[in-house]
């Protein structure tokens, strides 16, 4: 491995674990606590499924994981040694970019994130609509950071489980997108339609 490769291997390593294990999986686990969260598996006569078995869903996503990087890993197409690099210096920097663009709008949608799926998505009592910082012009934000950085992976790792991954962000968080703007327009209304007609949906001054 070559030193861009170790560089763009740690970053991407402590930039999920941060993600996934500093601001969002206790945070969710708050707010199913509180009643406000969104479970992971269908609720059952209006209940919340136990929290273990939603830690138990979360790690066999994880577990199934595993195999599908071990047999997928493999190329999209040969690359040449000189053209490789060039990919991942600007893998590195779109994946840096998407990263920094989903930390701006997290940090400005505060206490009001939540966890939505493509089925659910619930508001807190005393929810704002937020229409500030990256809000001011998109109105999921949070979602094309993380489509950028996977557009980052995918060029510095072209392989077909990356492209994979990228494609199924894409469909999932278009979908739970949809799912947030229904219950969005239900609690806002006129102000709801007012936001939604000046900024755009994923993808800044674009869609």
């Amino acid at each position: 491995m070559t030193a861009l490769d170790w560089i763009t291997a740690a970053l991407v390593i402590v930039s999920m674990l941060y993600l996934t294990f500093v601001l969002t999986v206790p945070q969710w686990m708050v707010s199913l606590r509180k009643g406000e969260g969104v479970s992971l598996l269908p609720e059952r006569e209006g209940q919340q499924r136990p929290m273990w078995v939603q830690i138990a869903m979360m790690m066999l996503g994880l577990a199934i994981s595993i195999p599908l990087f071990y047999y997928l890993w493999t190329p999209l197409f040969d690359i040449p040694e000189t053209s490789s690099q060039i990919l991942g210096i600007v893998g590195l920097i779109i994946y840096i970019a998407g990263f920094g663009f989903l930390m701006w709008a997290r940090r400005t949608l505060g206490r009001h994130w939540g966890i939505s799926t493509s089925l659910q998505a619930k508001l807190h009592s005393d929810h704002e609509l937020i229409q500030s910082g990256p809000y001011a012009f998109v109105r999921h934000p949070m979602y094309f950071g993380a489509w950028v950085m996977m557009l980052g992976l995918l060029l510095s790792y072209p392989k077909w489980v990356i492209l994979i991954l990228f494609i199924s962000m894409v469909a999932s968080l278009s979908m739970r997108a949809r799912k947030e703007e229904a219950v969005l327009a239900e609690r806002f209304g006129k102000q709801w339609e007012k936001y939604k007609d000046r900024t755009k949906f994923i993808i800044p001054w674009l869609f």
